[in-house]
């Protein structure tokens, strides 16, 4: 082998390693970052590597949207550093919603559904998210099942426990039986109630 061709290769070896510490410098940061997202506590370490795997991270300057109310949800984004508010906009006024902090979430129902966006989403400061879309969630639930499941559980357990809720604060509202009812239709019934 030519003395070229060993430099060369010695380069290309240097390259690879210092790019890869990097690499797994970036997806153990993601890791540790949703290691403390609620919805994620279930998860063993290496469901949270495979997660971080497909992830895009994103920064949005101040009052910069992340998208808006009535777009389609494609996936949900996970505040790593800064602050993000929910806005609904009404005939007479924009109303906050609520804060979206370091380590939560939002627009966790789009990874399930085709469905659009019923709040908009804006940065309240400089704000790095992790975006975690449907076509992501495909692709973990190919490559590793297991993980994919995991995620899915996850998910399901969240919105189960906020159902719970829901009814429970509906129930004081309208009574317990209609609160049942209400909840226990069928989306296509629901979406009439309106």
């Amino acid at each position: 082998m030519s003395t070229f061709a060993s430099i060369a290769r010695t380069v290309r070896r240097g390259y690879r390693y210092v790019f890869r510490r990097q690499d797994d410098d970036r997806l153990e940061g993601v890791v540790d970052t949703l290691a403390q997202v609620s919805l994620f506590r279930t998860c063993g370490r290496s469901v949270l590597r495979d997660v971080a795997a497909v992830m895009h991270q994103r920064t949005y300057r101040r009052d910069e949207y992340l998208y808006y109310e009535d777009d389609p949800g494609l996936g949900m984004y996970v505040v790593q550093r800064g602050r993000v508010r929910l806005l609904k906009e009404t005939e007479d006024e924009v109303v906050e919603l609520r804060q979206v902090a370091e380590h939560a979430f939002c627009g966790e129902l789009s990874l399930l559904g085709d469905h659009r966006r019923m709040e908009s989403a804006q940065a309240l400061t400089e704000t790095t998210v992790l975006g975690f879309f449907r076509p992501d969630l495909k692709v973990l639930l190919k490559r590793n099942p297991q993980a994919g499941a995991e995620v899915v559980l996850a998910l399901g357990r969240m919105l189960a426990a906020r159902e719970v809720a829901l009814v429970r604060r509906l129930a004081g509202e309208v009574g317990p039986m209609e609160a049942l009812r209400w909840v226990e239709s069928p989306a296509e019934d629901a979406t009439d109630r309106r």
